[in-house]
């Protein structure tokens, strides 16, 4: 099984950058047919939706390919990298000349041509690295930001385990996974329900839980990842019953209650499709998730523990 934390940052990007701008995962460069992790090419008409991304949305301000990688990368990961955003750039520039050419002969004038930039966006960087690039604290950004290459190279590190842990930084260090991973999802948990990073991010992170808890051969970096979630998830219920609201607790025991027919359903190897899965995530009613949990203690299949999947 591929590492699961690979698509992480693919999906979490798109799901965010997408309403922003064209956002394409997995995007191919005609050389060698290479692939970036993400190219997100802004609309000039969606600043709005940039900055309610925060960093993310900073960075994705112009055209860029973004390079996400949950550890500190090598010197060859690194040169991989320039040379997707140097093949890019000269991909860019040919289409410029093209379009500028189809422009001339209706007789309107070239469109500027904007030179795309490279971001590579790890969990950590070495000293060494940083040393090696003559990486410089980019003015004006957040501490863990950083530039080298001037205008020639046009790249930029964001370093997540230096980052200020607040929340405009918060999509960019789920996407950089790592050592701060468990940190980010402790303070997704505790955003508002109604907050744009998490409906950006729960959902991927919750289907993320559900695909590594299938695979039976977990490394403990995935095990500790299903232990976070759940435990971030449930503070984040007893948060909402301590604030007292009604419709708060009710939501929290639906929470907890689905989460505990989860993992029962898991543990006697009960097979959870994505559709009933999806079914129980979304019952608000704690007393019908506490009946399902009394059935799957008994039950051999998903159909015998809720009656309308049968």
């Amino acid at each position: 099984m591929h590492n699961p934390f690979d698509q992480l940052a693919k999906k979490v990007g798109k799901e965010a950058l997408t309403a922003s701008g064209a956002t394409i995962i997995q995007y191919e460069i005609s050389r060698d047919a290479q692939h970036a992790d993400i190219r997100h090419d802004p609309d000039p008409t969606r600043d709005r939706e940039r900055a309610r991304l925060g960093l993310l949305g900073r960075i994705a301000s112009i055209l860029c390919l973004i390079e996400v990688y949950a550890h500190a990368p090598s010197d060859a990961e690194i040169r991989a990298c320039l040379g997707k955003h140097f093949a890019h750039w000269d991909e860019c520039e040919r289409r410029a000349r093209t379009q500028s050419k189809r422009r001339k002969l209706k007789g309107l004038p070239a469109e500027p041509f904007v030179e795309p930039r490279l971001w590579i966006i790890a969990a950590a960087v070495s000293a060494p690295t940083l040393l090696k690039l003559k990486c410089q604290a980019a003015p004006g950004w957040p501490v863990g930001v950083y530039f080298f290459g001037g205008d020639l190279y046009r790249t930029g590190i964001v370093v997540a385990g230096e980052l200020p842990r607040d929340r405009s930084t918060l999509l960019i260090r789920i996407m950089a996974a790592g050592p701060g991973l468990p940190g980010a999802l402790a303070d997704l948990a505790a955003l508002p329900r109604d907050a744009h990073e998490r409906a950006v991010a729960e959902h991927i992170l919750v289907h993320l839980e559900s695909v590594i808890g299938k695979n039976p051969g977990r490394t403990p970096e995935e095990e500790e990842f299903i232990v976070n979630i759940q435990g971030s998830w449930n503070e984040a219920c007893e948060l909402g019953r301590d604030k007292g609201r009604a419709e708060g607790r009710a939501e929290g025991r639906a929470e907890a209650a689905a989460r505990a027919l989860l993992t029962v359903l898991r543990v006697r190897g009960i097979a959870v499709p994505d559709a009933a899965r999806e079914h129980i995530l979304a019952q608000k009613s704690p007393e019908r998730l506490e009946q399902w949990l009394e059935k799957a203690a008994v039950s051999t299949s998903i159909a015998d523990v809720i009656d309308e999947l049968s």
